[in-house]
Formats: C-alpha cells, structure tokens, sequence
C-alpha cells in the first residue's frame, strides 16, 4: 500500500470547504505557489485550520514542524512538502 501524502487537489478541497474565495482564481501551478496570507488572504489561524481540516479529511497527523516551515515561507508548496515529509498514517498505527 502506498504511503498516503497531502496532494495539490486535497489542499484546494478543505479550501473550497473552508469557503476561501481566492482559491477560485488560481489554475493548479499558481495555486502550488500562492502564499496564504497575500494571495488566499488567510492568516494564521486559518491556515492552521486548514492543515486539521487534512488531518481529518486524510485521516493522518501532520508533524508539529509544519507550522514553522509555513511561518518561514507561507506557501502551499511549503505546506505539502513539509507536510509530506514527515506525515503519519493514522490507518498504519
């Protein structure tokens, strides 16, 4: 079985779930690279908000160094590779 990651898709569902209107306007590149606080207009809590929205839709647990790479560079490409990095499945555990 292969491991389980966050993809581009599922970031752009929670969005559309956690009714972010900007995500509407970027094609799937633009979206990899948007930054959540100028291009999704997201702040912090948002964004953490979005990352629990994952964990619960993916059914894993994302790890706790996820928040400080997004406050280092605040893109959804940062998201999925830290996020991807170190991610556990919950179902394997």
């Amino acid at each position: 079985m292969p491991m389980k990651q966050i993809t581009l898709n599922d970031v752009r569902t929670a969005l559309y779930a956690m009714n972010i209107p900007a995500v509407r306007n970027f094609p799937e590149e633009t979206l990899k690279n948007a930054d959540f606080w100028v291009d999704l207009g997201m702040d912090e809590q948002k964004v953490i908000a979005l990352m629990s929205n994952l964990e619960i839709e993916k059914h894993v647990m994302l790890p706790v160094n996820v928040v400080d790479s997004i406050r280092m560079k605040n893109s959804v490409s940062t998201l999925l590779c830290s996020a991807n990095n170190r991610l556990i499945d919950l179902d394997e555990h």
